[in-house]
């Protein structure tokens, strides 16, 4: 878990052709972004609120980081089956 310290969460707040303005402690950023990411981060934009990793120094996206980190990985899937389940019982 001590990995994911040097993750910075921020709030993405809008996409633009070649950056993403995110909010970090109620300070904009605009932080350049790749073709993948900015491709990722579309499917995204529909989402009222989207937490993403940033570097500490604020000038990159860590989406890598985080798709490759096994640990990152087991925890999205416990939540996603967490979600799941609660969507599940609300509905019955």
């Amino acid at each position: 878990m001590r990995r994911l310290e040097a993750f910075t969460l921020a709030t993405f707040l809008e996409l633009h052709p070649t950056q993403v303005t995110v909010m970090i402690h109620q300070a904009h950023y605009d932080i350049p972004v790749s073709q993948d990411e900015r491709a990722f981060l579309q499917l995204l934009q529909e989402e009222p609120l989207v937490l993403l990793p940033v570097s500490r120094d604020r000038r990159h996206l860590l989406l890598d980081r985080l798709a490759n980190d096994p640990i990152v990985s087991e925890e999205l899937n416990d939540f996603e089956g967490a979600a799941d389940s609660s969507v599940s019982s609300e509905g019955a």
